[in-house]
């Protein structure tokens, strides 16, 4: 590709090439300057299509939360999800989890996730915690040396 100085000095050597009638040296520099300036245009197009690309992974990366064990996509305040954990870490890719029984399942990469249980008896109070704790066998007992 030509440099920005060869195009604006490319235009003013066109100018000048036609005041002096050499009209087929002019036709062949505009010639490149307009391929040049194709070239340029091309390059534009897609700088801007990557870049609105990287705004919207920025974007979907405020929104996406990770709870430890797979992701959430906060849309509006709708949690959406849970997608897999592997898959968007390793490609960037949002891919839903298939719930089983007991675990969600991904579909692209095969990773399960477990399902937290659900418990329906209230947390136990401290004082209660401590009456079920047993006492606990030594693994080692101490002898008498006599």
């Amino acid at each position: 590709m030509f440099s920005s100085i060869f195009q604006a000095t490319g235009f003013k050597r066109a100018l000048t090439l036609c005041q002096e009638g050499k009209h087929a040296e002019a036709e062949a520099l505009m010639k490149s300057l307009q391929d040049e300036f194709l070239a340029v245009c091309e390059e534009n197009e897609a700088l801007k299509l990557q870049l609105s690309e990287v705004a919207n992974v920025l974007d979907l990366a405020d929104k996406v939360q990770f709870d430890g064990q797979k992701y959430w996509l906060n849309d509006d305040g709708e949690r959406k999800g849970p997608f897999c954990q592997v898959c968007y870490d390793r490609d960037g890719l949002l891919v839903h989890l298939q719930e089983r029984d007991n675990h969600w399942e991904c579909q692209s990469c095969n990773s399960l996730y477990i399902l937290p249980r659900e418990d329906s008896s209230p947390p136990k109070k401290k004082s209660e915690a401590r009456s079920t704790v047993k006492k606990t066998i030594p693994l080692f007992l101490e002898r008498e040396l006599g």
